[in-house]
């Protein structure tokens, strides 16, 4: 049987509806991130009770992402949405831009710069960073959810 996916422009109201059935009083909407490739389709979630969904460093919000992607039967990086509470998230992927403009400089004077643990989407973010450096490469190392990244000069 084939799998019903629901559009890009349904989810923020289906995300609200969810929300609000769970007793939360939230809004949702789409926001541009400033950098499409690295944080495509923000859903940003506000409103009175937006400090539950990203408490615990934002356990609840992954969760919600994770049904959200599930509704939308999406796969690919450029058409699942990712939501983002309080502008956390969006704050990070700034943080990790300058971290990574560190890591670039660290590793092409050093011959590499490895970061400490980071979830996947933290990493592919890295990852996706470093392809614009000319010079440096970048791969996960470790086991489990939580890997480090070594950033290292080529050749």
């Amino acid at each position: 049987m084939a799998r019903r996916s629901l559009p890009l422009d349904q989810i923020p109201e289906l995300a609200q509806a969810w929300c609000t059935r769970l007793g939360l009083q939230v809004q949702a909407r789409f926001e541009g991130s400033g950098d499409e490739e690295l944080f495509p389709n923000r859903l940003v979630v506000e409103g009175a009770d937006t400090s539950w969904l990203a408490a615990n460093k934002g356990q609840a919000l992954d969760a919600l992402q994770f049904l959200l992607h599930e509704a939308q039967g999406e796969r690919d990086e450029d058409k699942a949405v990712y939501l983002d509470a309080g502008g956390a998230r969006l704050f990070r992927m700034k943080e990790i831009k300058a971290m990574v403009g560190f890591a670039a400089q660290a590793a092409q004077e050093r011959g590499s710069y490895t970061f400490g643990p980071m979830s996947p989407r933290e990493r592919r973010w890295i990852h996706l960073l470093i392809t614009r450096e000319s010079g440096l490469t970048s791969e996960s190392e470790g086991v489990g959810h939580f890997k480090a990244v070594k950033v290292s000069r080529q050749g």
